[in-house]
């Protein structure tokens, strides 16, 4: 029942290059319609186990089933899976369409044509379809990219740093894109260490450091291990002495640049903290819960808190 529910079942997983230890014992699991973050800095050992999962290199130890199939016994499995590289791979000197549908040829994409152009228009690349590739802007070309891996209706859909380049608009755009797919039952592994943008799509996280898993869970059991699930909020204004006497009562603390430390439950308290600040006739200049950093929650996961 439980392989049932996996999209990717990930078990010991050892890789090494040379003397070099990549990827020390990994194991976890991607359910189906879930949205599953893989954390960790450049060189933990992100893109290598995206490889091994997608069979384009071989693990010396452990094994990876998709869907409750072992790739390397059933390839065609491979058909259900869509990747954007960290490393985009097209044909510079093709244009836009005939990249796409190269790549839904190769596929075997049924009714290319007809896919590649409902594409074009989701992904709003109507003005590029025939620019070559080579001429586009960095965060263009990883909306095509993105178009590319959806091109066969993937049923686990992996992202390799997936926004980088993309701008606050497409950002948002793409989140949605992928939550919605998640409504579809996909399943989505992605690759980032920024936290925020974890936040706001995952519901499970595994943290990768050096080639090992140092956590594997939800993001809000993450917080509350390292005792990071409290939110703080940075307030500052035009007199933050007086706004200290005022928020005492709530244990607001003074920071070494002046502003103020509140303790706050959501980031909807701070919109009652700016109005208790407003009607005492007081211009608040910034106001907003701080994120714990990556280095925070490693340097707790660490400790083992």
């Amino acid at each position: 029942m439980e392989d049932a529910l996996n999209a990717v079942s990930i078990e010991g997983i050892v890789k090494t290059f040379g003397n070099k230890v990549v990827l020390n014992g990994v194991s976890f699991t991607v359910r189906k319609g879930n949205i599953h973050g893989l954390l960790g800095h450049n060189g933990a050992g992100k893109t290598t186990l995206f490889r091994i999962i997608l069979g384009l290199l071989n693990p010396d130890k452990g094994s990876v089933k998709i869907f409750g199939v072992d790739p390397k016994l059933d390839p065609s499995i491979k058909s259900k899976i869509g990747y954007v590289s960290e490393h985009l791979a097209f044909y510079s000197q093709l244009t836009v369409r005939e990249n796409l549908i190269r790549f839904g040829d190769l596929k075997g994409v049924s009714d290319c044509k007809k896919v590649v152009e409902d594409l074009i228009r989701r992904f709003e690349l109507s003005d590029f379809a025939d620019v070559k590739f080579a001429k586009l802007s960095m965060g263009t070309k990883q909306r095509v990219a993105i178009a590319r891996a959806m091109m066969n209706n993937p049923k686990l859909l992996i992202l390799d740093e997936f926004l980088a380049n993309i701008d606050p608009v497409w950002r948002h755009r793409i989140k949605g894109i992928l939550k919605d797919l998640k409504k579809d039952d996909v399943a989505i592994l992605v690759s980032t260490h920024i936290l925020a943008d974890v936040e706001e799509l995952c519901d499970y996280v595994t943290i990768i450091r050096m080639g090992e898993i140092l956590y594997d869970g939800s993001l809000d059991d993450l917080y509350q291990k390292t005792g990071l699930k409290n939110l703080v909020a940075k307030i500052n204004t035009n007199n933050n002495n007086k706004a200290y006497e005022i928020l005492a009562c709530i244990n607001a603390s003074k920071a070494e640049d002046g502003t103020l430390i509140v303790p706050v439950r959501s980031e909807e308290e701070v919109s009652t903290i700016i109005q208790t600040l407003v009607d005492n006739k007081m211009s608040v200049y910034e106001a907003r819960v701080l994120k714990p950093s990556l280095e925070e929650v490693y340097s707790r996961l660490h400790r083992g808190c």
